[in-house]
């Protein structure tokens, strides 16, 4: 028998799920999810950027026999994405992780971009793999193996290191600026 809303079940009117009996998410999974989120913003306007220049150096032919760098996609890929890690890190300190503190000198630059480089060579992989041991090398097939597959293994290992190495949580110092648990009041007067 399928419990409804009127005898006191989480399943609505049709079998569906209630949105308000499901449980509240807590301070730190909000966190984590907007962190996630604007990351993931930051990321993909990075992404943008970078897919226009790379399809830019290596595709586009301006009226000559080919583009700039036709030959060599892993290079137009690494200085599209050069240029894009500049936008990411200048979004990711000032909004993704504006709360956190940054780690490290010059503000976090410099693990910043040692991570991105190194999180660099999972699309490359995938690109060279695409270019070298399968043989495409279609705007379609470089697209997908760099900036679809690759890009998406690079986003994911980059949040996460982001989040252990560059912007660390910033250090509670004393008891006024912990939170109040949630649903109840600071100060309650007695009865």
């Amino acid at each position: 028998m399928t419990r409804t809303a009127d005898d006191g079940g989480t399943e609505g009117a049709g079998g569906f799920l209630r949105l308000d009996t499901l449980p509240v998410m807590g301070e730190r999974s909000q966190r984590l999810a907007g962190e996630f989120g604007r990351s993931a913003v930051a990321g993909t306007i990075a992404s943008i950027v970078a897919f226009v220049l790379f399809n830019l150096l290596v595709h586009w032919d301006p009226g000559y026999d080919n583009a700039v760098l036709n030959d060599h996609a892993i290079t137009g890929f690494v200085i599209a994405n050069v240029l894009s890690t500049l936008l990411t890190y200048q979004l990711s300190r000032s909004w993704a992780f504006r709360h956190r503190e940054p780690v490290g000198f010059a503000g976090g630059v410099v693990p910043f971009f040692l991570i991105s480089g190194l999180s660099l060579l999972i699309p490359v992989t995938c690109l060279w793999v695409s270019r070298n041991l399968l043989g495409y090398d279609s705007a379609l097939a470089d697209n997908i193996a760099a900036n679809v597959v690759g890009l998406f293994l690079g986003f994911v290992s980059r949040f996460a290191l982001f989040r252990i190495f560059v912007f660390r949580r910033r250090a509670r110092t004393s008891p006024e600026q912990e939170p109040a648990p949630r649903g109840k009041l600071e100060h309650q007067p007695e009865a």
